[in-house]
């Protein structure tokens, strides 16, 4: 069996869900004027501080949530795409690597969350900066984020309990969960999970009929056209709004 970089893609699955909790975080507060109950202090900063913060953020909009959706699915990009890479390899990445690796994945397992127009390509510029449905989009969010905390814990379990990559095992697990080495087909279907949830998030900003049918619902699944590009190609274009200062 090949033997994964665990160390890479745990990296890179932290990353993402550092920025997914801030983005719940925010969305959560301005739904309820309060943080969640299992709300953490990101390195040590106080409570007071952290509401401080969020209550200077100007309004939520959809430039808003593509900043931070860019950023999470870069990073659970390169997770799955850097799973077979020597670590080495990775710290020695050229310009044609960057953008390989920061691309959605291209493989029969995640084919089906593409849009069925596989040459659509929206521009980043094109965003609207209109009022998003902040209730199914927080929803989405905090099941992607739920999911990715279990996933995190069971890559750092394969990484033999190291406390620099240990992870808390999230609250509410099954007693099985983690008897048993995560192979690379239960990486794919957990990071299945996770990108559809997100690509839920983003197709619903706007939905306000939320629409329940089949098709409806699978409309909502595909993987954003918008971000179909490549992240690594959105961060080194100068010409697209709502760029990460």
């Amino acid at each position: 069996m090949h033997t994964l970089s665990w160390k890479p893609i745990l990296a890179n699955l932290n990353e993402a869900a550092g920025e997914l909790d801030k983005l719940h975080c925010r969305l959560h507060y301005q739904s309820f004027g309060e943080l969640p109950d299992d709300w953490r202090p990101p390195c040590g900063e106080l409570h007071a501080d952290y509401i401080a913060q969020l209550e200077r953020c100007g309004p939520f909009t959809e430039s808003t949530l593509f900043v931070s959706l860019e950023h999470a699915y870069h990073h659970l990009n390169c997770a799955w795409n850097f799973r077979r890479t020597p670590e080495e390899r990775i710290r020695r990445f050229s310009m044609a690597d960057a953008r390989r690796w920061t691309r959605f994945p291209d493989t029969k397992r995640f084919a089906s969350l593409w849009p069925d127009d596989r040459t659509v390509r929206a521009s980043a510029g094109a965003i609207r900066r209109g009022k998003v449905q902040q209730t199914v989009t927080r929803i989405e969010i905090q099941m992607a984020l739920r999911k990715l905390e279990i996933l995190r814990y069971l890559v750092a379990k394969e990484l033999g309990g190291d406390s620099q990559h240990k992870v808390e095992r999230p609250k509410g697990l099954y007693p099985e969960v983690g008897e048993h080495s995560l192979s690379e087909k239960d990486l794919a279907n957990r990071m299945f999970i996770i990108y559809r949830r997100l690509n839920l998030a983003w197709n619903s900003r706007n939905d306000k009929t939320f629409g329940r049918s089949s098709r409806a619902i699978r409309n909502r699944e595909f993987f954003p056209s918008i971000f179909a590009t490549g992240s690594w190609d959105m961060w080194q274009s100068k010409n697209w709004e709502g760029r990460p200062r």
